[in-house]
């Protein structure tokens, strides 16, 4: 457990970023100065330190206590009320207090959050070159050269992207599918096993349907550009129950200004080729077949019902299909695996030359089964502090661009080892429209189906309302007319 001290709630969320990033595993509590002096001496010894904050006149006085020794202190001195011009230097104080106890450096230095690649555009916006981006990374938050260059480079790539979008007149759709073969231990999205859901697919089909109408009604003057069936794995449906919500689509929606439209495959044992034909019949431009790992014995051990032959299999079926467009995912971190893993997954890939490779962190959290906190996996990992999965990231960025593959989106999520990210690579012209689009949130996105979230934009604001669908598939089911209005709302009082 970490106690955090503070004299002031203003930087609170800074404070426990930091620690998350360092100490993923510790539980934290905070107390003002006042409590501290009432706790006995023997809840005092459970905490694995303390730090302290106290904010006075125009300082801050960091402390890192352990067992009521201070270790390490520091003062950051500045206006603190002035959040926009103090908070980089609070965070790169506390960084640096941290790392020094921790006898350990992040890749990404202080710099917290899901998308790093804003301060590139934003500087990029002020005139900035690159080289005066990559210092100001490098400065301001300690932020490696490895990285600092990597969101520089995807900045660009995203602008790239991101001018030929109209927030008044675009709208992207993303349609969920709540159902997977089985589940991998990583995962936490709302997904459920579909043999035991099979008899409510029809139904839930039902009302997807009735969402998607509806949000086609709500968008009739606007230009949907991009469409995502994701999930879950829309191919666990069947050929029958993906050819009608094919169907549906195409019938309730103008394609004529759509740019890509992608179907996550997903897992290599659900597709077969009627599901590849209807898809290439209704105008899927994009599809994603993901194995995360070509390691017989991982693939086992997290859950993956496919073998990596039945992967290249697939891959082989989708190209013969006519499909010239397709992603492959790949997890670093995954149980187990080391360095040398990862590149033989990267040389395996590689080998089909895919147009676009993904290259995820594994994030662990609650609501997977790798979450067990007795897991020896899950033990060895905080130990390793995500150094492993930096090191497979950083041969996965070396290897991908000397193939002529470069990263085009970059995200990160709360979680990760070591405060990691994962990172999107394409080749030229293949880069995921949809995937940019999500992380920058520059244009609405009405999303379907149990779990779903749609994002209303404010153009000229940095406000964005997302408006969440439930996630259990029985409520969804028996609440979609609810869902519907509350994107009614959102979308009509903007």
């Amino acid at each position: 457990m970490i106690l955090i001290v503070q004299s002031k709630t203003i930087y609170e969320n800074d404070l426990r970023a930091m620690l998350q990033a360092f100490f993923p595993e510790e539980k934290q509590y905070t107390a003002k100065p006042s409590e501290v002096a009432e706790y006995d001496k023997k809840l005092y010894k459970e905490f694995t330190f303390i730090l302290t904050a106290l904010f006075r006149d125009r300082e801050v006085c960091l402390k890192l206590e352990e067992q009521g020794r201070v270790l390490f202190s520091a003062y950051i001195y500045g206006d603190f009320e002035n959040r926009q011009l103090f908070r980089n230097k609070l965070k790169l104080g506390i960084y640096r207090l941290l790392s020094e106890y921790s006898k350990r450096t992040l890749p990404w230095g202080s710099l917290t959050g899901m998308r790093p690649t804003k301060i590139a555009t934003a500087k990029r916006n002020e005139g900035l070159s690159d080289e005066e981006i990559i210092d100001y990374y490098r400065t301001t938050y300690d932020c490696s050269k490895e990285k600092a260059c990597l969101a520089t480079a995807v900045s660009k790539s995203e602008e790239g992207i991101l001018n030929d979008y109209n927030p008044e007149k675009d709208y992207t759709l993303y349609v969920g599918i709540s159902f997977c073969p089985s589940r991998c231990v990583y995962c936490s999205f709302a997904a459920y096993p579909i043999a035991s859901y099979e008899d409510k697919v029809p139904v839930y089909i039902d009302a997807l349907i009735k969402e998607l109408q509806n949000i086609a009604l709500m968008n009739a003057s606007r230009h949907l550009k991009v469409i995502y069936i994701g999930g879950g794995t829309p191919t666990a449906l069947s050929a029958g129950e993906l050819e009608r919500l094919l169907a549906a689509l195409e019938s309730n929606f103008d394609f004529s200004y759509l740019k890509e439209y992608t179907v996550e495959a997903g897992r290599p044992d659900s597709i077969t080729r009627d599901k590849l034909v209807a898809m290439k019949r209704h105008g899927v431009t994009r599809i994603s077949i993901n194995p995360q790992t070509l390691n017989e014995g991982t693939l086992r051990k997290i859950g993956r019902g496919h073998s990596v032959a039945q992967f290249e299999h697939a891959f082989d079926l989708a190209r013969k299909c006519g499909f010239d467009n397709i992603n492959t995912d790949l997890i670093a971190g995954l149980p187990g695996e080391k360095v040398n893993d990862i590149k033989n997954s990267l040389k395996g890939v590689t080998d089909l030359k895919p147009e676009s490779i993904t290259m995820h962190s594994l994030a662990i959290k609650r609501a997977a089964q790798l979450s067990d906190r007795d897991s020896l996996y899950i033990r060895a990992l905080r130990e390793e502090k995500g150094q492993n999965q930096n090191e497979g990231l950083n041969l996965t960025f070396s290897t991908l661009t000397e193939q002529g593959y470069s990263p085009y989106y970059l995200y990160r999520q709360r979680n990760i080892a070591g405060n990691l990210e994962n990172v999107g690579y394409s080749q030229k012209g293949f880069e995921c429209i949809y995937n940019v689009l999500i992380i920058e949130e520059r244009i609405d996105t009405f999303a379907a189906g149990a779990g779903a979230v749609t994002r209303i934009v404010h153009p000229g604001d940095t406000k964005v309302d997302r408006v969440p669908n439930v996630k259990d598939v029985d409520e969804y089911i028996a609440r979609v007319d609810e869902m519907i209005e509350r994107k009614q709302e959102a979308f009509y009082t903007k």
